[in-house]
């Protein structure tokens, strides 16, 4: 059996988007592909308009009011991309640590079944075969799996003509 090597998650552990609560919404499904993107010259952009705004803004007819909302938004943005890749984190960390339990949990089936099996064989008590046949069934289905595999590759093969 293989061995998963991990080392344990150091956290953290609780989270608050309390101070995006303002900010956070929940799009309907397949909404986020209508929405514009983040570009490449963004900084560029946010130093120009820095420069440019309090010396010809009131000239170009940009109210102050949608420049803040746009200093608003960005301080927004910032704060959401530090939660989102803890909370990214988090989520491959939990997707890691179920998939690792389900591993072992697998393999315990897989002991019980071998010694199951293993007893059996010795003729200790062959109803045990029948008390664990469940057991045994679900625990044989990946290499019952691998055989179909491996007679229907078997099949194409031999009906596949050989050129040569």
């Amino acid at each position: 059996m293989s061995s998963v090597v991990a080392k344990p998650y150091p956290g953290p552990f609780e989270f608050s988007l309390k101070d995006c609560e303002a900010d956070l919404v929940d799009l309907a499904p397949g909404a986020m592909s209508h929405l514009r993107s983040e570009h490449e010259g963004l900084a560029e952009v946010f130093a120009e308009l820095a420069a440019s705004l309090p010396a010809f803004g009131d000239e170009a007819g940009i109210p102050p009011k949608i420049y803040q909302r746009l200093l608003d938004s960005n301080a927004s943005i910032d704060k959401l991309a530090v939660h989102e890749a803890l909370l990214a984190k988090a989520l491959e960390v939990v997707r890691e640590s179920r998939a690792k339990k389900v591993h072992e949990r697998e393999n315990d089936i897989a002991s019980i079944v071998d010694a199951v099996k293993s007893r059996a064989r010795r003729g200790v008590d062959k109803a045990l075969l029948n008390a664990f046949e469940k057991t045994i069934k679900y625990n044989a289905q990946i290499a019952e799996k691998a055989a179909r595999t491996r007679r229907k590759n078997a099949e194409a093969a031999r009906a596949t003509p050989t050129t040569g």
